[in-house]
Order: C-alpha cells, then sequence, then structure tokens
C-alpha cells in the first residue's frame, strides 16, 4: 500500500535519469509548506491544507492520540465503545441530529461519517462535506468541537448501543480474528498489548457503569492529546480562522494525567505460537523477526528514512526469492511472501510467509528459515541488487506525480501520522532529492551488514495457524525451535538470480489495419471508431488531473455457450487467464519489465461476456496496447503454472470439507437457482475433469473474434497519439467471422416463498440472515435510479429499527442488483448477522419495513437524504474513469443511458414513486429466506 509519507517502495512507476545530491544523514526533514500546522492555548494541534481533489468538497477529522492501551482492565472496550457513542449524542446535536443534519447535506453515515478505534490511536471523520456554504463548514467544525469535549453518553443511548457493539464482537467471531485472538501473546510477548482487542470484554461491554465511561472519556480525551485535520477545496486563511474560534474555547485539561508509553519487550529466545480452530482452511507457518523504530524526534532525521528505505529493500528482494521458491514448486510451500510491517509505534516486523502442503510444517518452516540463513551466509547477489535499485530509482518521479494527485482523503493519513507517530510530511521535492540521495548512494555492502541486523538471533517469533482436526497433528514449541536453529548448519549454497534477457513484448510489428468509420455521439460526448477487423472503439476524452487512462473491451458469449459438461474447464479458463502472461513472460516477468510504468491489463470470462479489463498512465499506453494484441494473439499458457493452480484449487476444496459454513454456501446456491447445474459449485470430483488442452482451447475460442468486440477508452486521451496506437494494436488482432452471443440456458432465480432454516455445528453462537427478493423488471435507467433511492433509504430504515433500537445487528447490508441478462429483472438482498434468540424479531423487521415502503412509501425527509446523497455523488463521480466505463458500458451494450438529465431524475422522484416501485418489485411475491443457526 501507497502512502503519502516516506513508503518509496512503488514498483511499477518511471522516471527520466536523476542526479544525486548529498544529504546528510543528520538532516531534519522539513514539513512541507503546503500543510499549515498550529496549536492552540488550549493544547490542541491542527493541520489544514487545500486540495482540489475532489473539488467543493472538504474532509473533516478529529484524531485522538489514545486508544484501547489507555483502558484499565474494568475498561476493556471502551474506547471503542466511545467511539460508538460519538453519534448517539452531543451537547449541541442531542440523540441522532448529528447524523440527521450530515444526511440533509448529502453525508451518510457509514459512508462518509465514520471512526475507528486502535490500540493507540482514535479517530472520527466527517468526509466528502459538500463545502457550498459557510455554515456547513461551521456546523462541522461545532461537531469536532463537540467530539473533544462534550459526547454526552446519554444512559439511555448507552444501553441502546450495548447490543449493537454485542453484534460487532459478534460478527468479528470469525477464525481469521480467532486464530489472531490466540497468538496476540507471543506476538506482543505477553504485553499490555496483548490484553487490549480493542472491542473489548463482551461482560464488560453488556454491564459497564456510565460513570467508568465518562472518567475514561474525560481522563483520556482532551485538547492536549488531540489534533484536528481539515483538508479539502477552501481558502486555508478562512479556515485557520474558523478553527481557531470555534475551538479554542476547548477546556484546557488543569491536570492532565501523563499518557504511558507502552512497549513490546525484546525475546532473546523464539517465542512460538500454534494457534487452531474447527472452521480454519489452509495451513500457514509463519516466521518473523521484531525491530525497533527510532524515537519519535529522530524519525524526523533522513538517517531514519533511509533506515526504513534499507529495511524495505532486503524484505522486497527477500519477498522475490521466496515467492520464486513456491513458485517452481516447492514440496512444501503452495505459496509464499515476506512484509515489513507494523507492529507497534515503537517497532516493526519482518513477516515471512508460507503456506503449507500436506500438512507439513516443519518441512516448511525449514523451507523459510534456510532462506533468512542463505542471506545471512551469502547475501544478496549483485545481479538481483542492481536490478531493484534501478527499478526503485524509476519509481521515484512517478511517485512524486502520483502526491501530486492524491484525493484529500488520502492527504489525511500523513497528518495523522506526524500527530501520532512523529513520522515527517516532506515536500515532493525534498523526498524526490532525499530518495534518489538515499537509493543512488546505496551500496550492496551496506544493504547486506542491515540484513544481518534484521535477521539476529534475537526477537524470534515462530507461529502456525490451521485447522483443527483429529487428523490433524501439529509439531511442538520445541520442535519448531529446532527447525529455525537447524538451518544455521546446513550447507547452503549461493542464490541464483534469474534475469530475463529479452525484454521486449513485441519484436515484430503487427501489420497495422485502420478506422473504417468514425462518428460522433453527442449524447454521451464520445467518439466511435468501427476499425477494419471489425472491432469498435469507444473513446471519452475529458480533461482530469489524473494520468490515466481506463480500458474495457468486451464481447458476448462468456461460459454461457458451453455445455454443462465443459463448465469446469470454463471456471478454470477464467482463473487460469486471470494468472497467466504473455508469450514465453509469466505474470511477475510482467511486472518486471513493466516496472517504472502504470499499468495493468487483465483478461476474464463471465458467464455472459469476456473482457480484456486494464488502464495505464498516458505515457504507457502503448505498452498496454501492446499487451492486449498478445493477450489476444500469444497468450502463455504454462504447463507448470496450470499444475500448480489445479494443486492449489483442489487443496482448497480439500481444506474447505466439512466447513459448517461452506456446506450452507452450496446448500443455499442450489436452492437459489432450482438446482440447476450450471449454478452447482466447484467440487474435487469436477476439478478432476479440467484438463490443460481444454481450458487452453476455451480461452482462445473466447478472445478469437475481434469483431465481436467492443473497447471503450475513458479520461484524458489526445486522439491523434491514439489513432496510430489502435490501428496497430486492436485495428489488427484477428477475426473469424464467427459471431458469437450469449445463450440463454434458462438460469432463473427460483420463484415464490422458499424458506430455509439451517442448522449446522457452529463455533459461534449467531445466526447468518440472508433474505433475497427477486422480480422481473426492466432494464432501464429509471429503474436503477428508483432501485438506488429505495436501496439507501431501505438500509438506513434497517439501521434505525434493527441496530439502533433493537441493538440485533452490528451492520445491515442491503444490495440490488438489476440485470439485464439473460433476462431483465433485480434482486435485493438483505444480510447481516444476529443472535440466534433474535433471528425471528429480526426477519419480522426485515418484512415489516418493506411492507411499509410497499403501503405507503417513505417520508418526503427520507427521500431528500437520499437525493441529496446520490446527487452529491454523481457531481464527483462524472470526473471519474470508473463511471464513465460503467456509464458507457451500460450505453454500448445495452442501450441505457444514465448520465442525461440524471440530477433531474433523481431531484423528481417522489415518495410515490418509490412506493410504486416497492409495490412492483415485491408484489410479484418471490421471496427467499436462508437462516444458518448453530445447532441445539
Amino acid at each position: 500500500m501507497i502512502k503519502y509519507i516516506i513508503y518509496t517502495i512503488l514498483f511499477t512507476l518511471t522516471i527520466s535519469p536523476l542526479v544525486a545530491q548529498d544529504i546528510g544523514a543528520d538532516q531534519t526533514i522539513p514539513m512541507d509548506p503546503d500543510i499549515r500546522i498550529g496549536k492552540l492555548d488550549n493544547g490542541l494541534t491542527y493541520y489544514i491544507r487545500h486540495s482540489e481533489n475532489p473539488k467543493n468538497r472538504g474532509e473533516f477529522y478529529i484524531v485522538h492520540n489514545v486508544g484501547a492501551m489507555q483502558e484499565e482492565d474494568n475498561q476493556n472496550g471502551l474506547a471503542h465503545f466511545l467511539e460508538h457513542m460519538a453519534f448517539n449524542g452531543t451537547k449541541h446535536f442531542p440523540k441522532k441530529t448529528m447524523l440527521e443534519y450530515l444526511a440533509s447535506i448529502g453525508v451518510r453515515f457509514g459512508t462518509n461519517v465514520n471512526a475507528f478505534t486502535s490500540r493507540n490511536v482514535t479517530a472520527y471523520n466527517i468526509s466528502e462535506v459538500p463545502l457550498v456554504r459557510g455554515t456547513i463548514i461551521d456546523t462541522v467544525l461545532l461537531m469536532l468541537h463537540d467530539w473533544s469535549s462534550y459526547i454526552t453518553c446519554d444512559s439511555a443511548e448507552i444501553e441502546a448501543e450495548r447490543g449493537v457493539i454485542r453484534e460487532e464482537w459478534r460478527t468479528r467471531d470469525i477464525p481469521r480474528m480467532r486464530l489472531s485472538e490466540q497468538l496476540n501473546p507471543v506476538m506482543y510477548n505477553h504485553s499490555k498489548y496483548a490484553k487490549r482487542n480493542v472491542i473489548g470484554d463482551i461482560n464488560i461491554i453488556m454491564n459497564f457503569k456510565r460513570q467508568t465511561l465518562l472518567d475514561f472519556y474525560h481522563k483520556w480525551y482532551r485538547p492536549d492529546l488531540q489534533a484536528v485535520i481539515v483538508i479539502g477545496d477552501f481558502d486555508v486563511n478562512m479556515m485557520e480562522s474558523k478553527i481557531k474560534t470555534i475551538l479554542s474555547p476547548l477546556p484546557k485539561a488543569l491536570h492532565p494525567v501523563q499518557k504511558e508509553v507502552y512497549s513490546v519487550p525484546d525475546n532473546q529466545e523464539p517465542l512460538v505460537g500454534i494457534s487452531t480452530d474447527p472452521d480454519a482452511g489452509a495451513m500457514v507457518v509463519r516466521l518473523m523477526y521484531k525491530l525497533d523504530l527510532p524515537s519519535p524526534s529522530e524519525r524526523q532525521t533522513v538517517k531514519a528514512y533511509k533506515t526504513d528505505l534499507k529495511r524495505s529493500f532486503i524484505s522486497e528482494l527477500f519477498k522475490k526469492r521466496i515467492i520464486n521458491k513456491a513458485a517452481q514448486g516447492n514440496p512444501y510451500i503452495r505459496q509464499g511472501s515476506v512484509n515489513y510491517t507494523d507492529l507497534t509505534p515503537d517497532k516493526k516486523m519482518v513477516f515471512i510467509m508460507g503456506a503449507v502442503k500436506n500438512n507439513k510444517v516443519n518441512e516448511a518452516l525449514n523451507e523459510l528459515a534456510i532462506e533468512v540463513e542463505r542471506i545471512k551466509k551469502h547475501g544478496f547477489t549483485p545481479e538481483e541488487f542492481n536490478e531493484l535499485q534501478a527499478n526503485m530509482l524509476k519509481s521515484v518521479k512517478l511517485q512524486m506525480d502520483q502526491r501530486k494527485n492524491l484525493k484529500s482523503v488520502d492527504m489525511v493519513k500523513a497528518c495523522l501520522a506526524h500527530f501520532t507517530t512523529g513520522a515527517p510530511i516532506p515536500s515532493n521535492d525534498f523526498l524526490e532529492k532525499m530518495s534518489v540521495s538515499t537509493l543512488q548512494n546505496l551500496t550492496l555492502e551496506e544493504l547486506n551488514r542491515t540484513a544481518l541486523e534484521m535477521f539476529s538471533d534475537d526477537n524470534i517469533l515462530i507461529t502456525v495457524l490451521g485447522p483443527r482436526r483429529e487428523n490433524i497433528s501439529y509439531p511442538n514449541e520445541q520442535e519448531l525451535i529446532a527447525t529455525v536453529r537447524n538451518a544455521k548448519d546446513q550447507d547452503l549454497t549461493p542464490y541464483i538470480h534469474r534475469t530475463l534477457k529479452d525484454t521486449r513484448l513485441i519484436t515484430k510489428t503487427p501489420q497495422a489495419g485502420n478506422i473504417r468509420e468514425e462518428k460522433k455521439n453527442d449524447t454521451m460526448g464520445t467518439i466511435e471508431w468501427t476499425l477494419s477487423n471489425g472491432a469498435k472503439v469507444i473513446i471519452k476524452s475529458y480533461p482530469t488531473k489524473k494520468d490515466i487512462v481506463d480500458i474495457k473491451g468486451f464481447s458476448q458469449g462468456g461460459t454461457s455457450t458451453l455445455p454443462e459438461e465443459e463448465l469446469s474447464n470454463g471456471f478454470m479458463a477464467n482463473n487460469f487467464c486471470q494468472l497467466m502472461g504473455v508469450k514465453n513472460f509469466s505474470r511477475s516477468d510482467l511486472k518486471q519489465i513493466n516496472v517504472g510504468k502504470v499499468i495493468s491489463i487483465t483478461p476474464e470470462i463471465g458467464e455472459y461476456h469476456e473482457t480484456l479489463s486494464g488502464y495505464a498512465a498516458k505515457r504507457d499506453l502503448e505498452t498496454l496496447m501492446q499487451m492486449i494484441y498478445l493477450y489476444v494473439t500469444e497468450p502463455n499458457f504454462d504447463q507448470q503454472e496450470f499444475n500448480r493452480q489445479i494443486e492449489k484449487i483442489k487443496s482448497t476444496l480439500n481444506n474447505r470439507k466439512g466447513l459448517p459454513k461452506a456446506e450452507y454456501s452450496q446448500e443455499i446456491r442450489g436452492v437459489k437457482y432450482n438446482q440447476h447445474p450450471r449454478k452447482t459449485s466447484m467440487t474435487l470430483e469436477k476439478a478432476n475433469t479440467i484438463t490443460f488442452e481444454k481450458t487452453k482451447q476455451i480461452y482462445q475460442e473466447r478472445f478469437a473474434n475481434a469483431e465481436d468486440f467492443t473497447f471503450i477508452l475513458t479520461g484524458d486521451i489526445e486522439l491523434e497519439k491514439l489513432k496510430p496506437l489502435v490501428e496497430t494494436y486492436i485495428a489488427s488482432l484477428p477475426t473469424t467471422g464467427i459471431k458469437q452471443e450469449y445463450k440463454d440456458n434458462h438460469v432463473r432465480y427460483a420463484k415464490g416463498k422458499i424458506i430455509r432454516h439451517i442448522e449446522k455445528e457452529l463455533t459461534t453462537d449467531k445466526a447468518s440472515i440472508s433474505v433475497l427478493y427477486t422480480a422481473k423488471l426492466p432494464y432501464s435507467a429509471d429503474n436503477k435510479i428508483l432501485s438506488a433511492a429505495f436501496r439507501y433509504i431501505l438500509r438506513d430504515r434497517y439501521m434505525k429499527s434493527i441496530r439502533e433500537e433493537k441493538g440485533g445487528a452490528y451492520s445491515v447490508s442491503v444490495n440490488a442488483t438489476e440485470e439485464a441478462v439473460p433476462t431483465n429483472q433485480i434482486a435485493i438482498e438483505v444480510n447481516f448477522d444476529t443472535a440466534p434468540f433474535m433471528a425471528d424479531e429480526m426477519l419480522e423487521i426485515v418484512q415489516k419495513e418493506i411492507d411499509d415502503l410497499v403501503k405507503n412509501g417513505p417520508s418526503s425527509s427520507e427521500l431528500e437524504n437520499a437525493q441529496h446523497y446520490f446527487n452529491k455523488l454523481y457531481k464527483t463521480n462524472i470526473s471519474s474513469n470508473a463511471y464513465w466505463q460503467e456509464t458507457l458500458s451500460d450505453y454500448y451494450l445495452h442501450g441505457i443511458d444514465n448520465f442525461t438529465n440524471y440530477e433531474n431524475k433523481m431531484s423528481n422522484l417522489t415518495p410515490s414513486d418509490i412506493r410504486k416501485f416497492a409495490k412492483t418489485v415485491f408484489g410479484q411475491k418471490n421471496k427467499m429466506e436462508f437462516v444458518l443457526l448453530p445447532k441445539k
């Protein structure tokens, strides 16, 4: 993940050669002058920055430099509970009036209004605020003011929220979280970090006294431990003045308690943790090394930046080795990775992971350990060092370009990190000079010395995660420690680095075709080209700061054209084509070849269409076109990679055997589609019918006829530069003259009322509810607008009735899918988890809210909130490639116009329109109710 501050490992970007400038290691990294930082007399820090991405919008955050680590044992979970209370009443915004006001300006709870609590930091945010009136800014700043010191923690709201958090705890009680919880004592060496998981002790959550929460709040949530971050399209001086006016009256703490700094103790002997769960699937072994970080003041120096970069450099080199080892058919590791990641504010960790084959844990751990020892004994090779150094140097300039186009919300992260950890926020110019200087002056000898420091004999952690089964046994702690130690004594040869010799994608330029016809579409603002091979190219060029062109090519057919007995091969063709390369290059080879470029392209075979989707920086558009050409004409069907993927599929299926949720999903899938053979799940028996030749044949057939394809390009596109690329690489694609369309195999949702309450042996006392409503509905722009508004209203109703009033769920998901093929229909699905004893009551509420909307429609305010939200979203979206790709796909595939008069159509909706829509959909009385319950 690219962060805004000092993280420079961007392996897919490029620059022209730069000249290194010597920057002293002890030099302090200067602050980005575009960020205004100040501190009020009460101790509150503020960060302000102007940003026009997006225009007329603002991000408002309050950051508390405290979290779960400040809780006493009888407060375990209260930092997170307080986060919830921030939305349930403050001094100036009692009860839900804060959320009601925000909804009235198109700012939606859960989407634009949210928060997070961690062990060390808590932040509340109001995002995508429309800056159309000064009073909106004043009101939102007043909300930050209240969050600082005036959350009311009303007794009735506390009681209501207990159930919400109980259900959040229930929702989080999944295998991944349970496995992690078991390992916390090892990961954090029995420190306080191991005793604080943020969501807390459910017994405390359900029984604490109001005063306990208030004591915690007033002790730790105070201006000297808080920062306000405001970034958006406004005048900085104006915003600073408002911040001083509205936030200065916050009271300064008279006798502030000193915040204790917690750490994870070092360990001389390896710490071992074995974590198992009945619902776990794959088995994973991890070898980790804890590393100290500089103090917050030292992090402001170039020296700290250089240390971090060297560690990242080493981790990336190591990752390549581990990935290659797994890819070469290692008998004990299916896949592997290496990450350099945060552990606590004062420690990081090198995290070496291997997915274990055939339950051979010790053997898999040995494979990881010997690679660590190979590095310690022989270091990295000049070839791999030089290659990565050159690639990273290529990345610097484009990283700077990306920083210039960051969205406002992404800029917040840098300010948050500066306030909480002391991470610097350099200007683009300084970061570029510092990055180039560090990389160009880095030597292999220095890197190998750093590797020896990283992989020392202290601070080692060994963890194993896997399924708890009677037929699976795990090595004990001493056996795992012995495996790591014994790796030191093995006779290891130096690593042999594979270098690509010829990295040219195109060695012979294709015979170009031409543009046979050009039209202008005024409705969509597009240019339409018909090429000499019959392919269609649609160009939507519009001004955008983002230097990216998106492309999607689609053709009708997909796996619907296959007979039932070939569906497993069709499944494999789709999986495999997303992982394969072109010519004799693997997917990872292509990443290496395209280092220094922003580029991605992926073929897919869906049920009714095949697609080629991707994007590229404008300067890399020719490479993107070349890859499209090669994925059609010279895809790399590698037998070894195919075998690895088959092995992975079979392993996954074996791991899922007997898992209650997997069995449940398979059962309800069959019910949903009337047991149609084209919708049954993959099984081991089916996997055994997959062959390399048939998979290859299916892919080739689906992409054989360019005449069937339409390519849509969106972004800031120069037509004169695009034209020769299209003629060379798309107009030259082969055709067969055989036009294909998707086949209607009469796959339909089951009709009528179907109820399936299925009991399984579950680890968690949890009911998982899914209610699916289906109906015939014309696929049209008007119905899509109605569906969106209805979905918004229904979800908000459930959040009030199920979450807030009943405490019956943490979150309720409402999804609507409008389908054009194979038939016009809509599916509306409601999903959430709840307590088993509440399941029947919650199901009644699900239906009651729908029945009320069918009978009475929504209130005017409910509809207006939806209208404000979607019209605000529309104004932002029309400047994005993603919006135009979806809109133009609908237009050219299905002939519907989702763009023209959108705001008017949305604004002119009436409660009666929503009621009629609901009556049309739910009046068809197709309802499937599925509940997974623990066996009594």
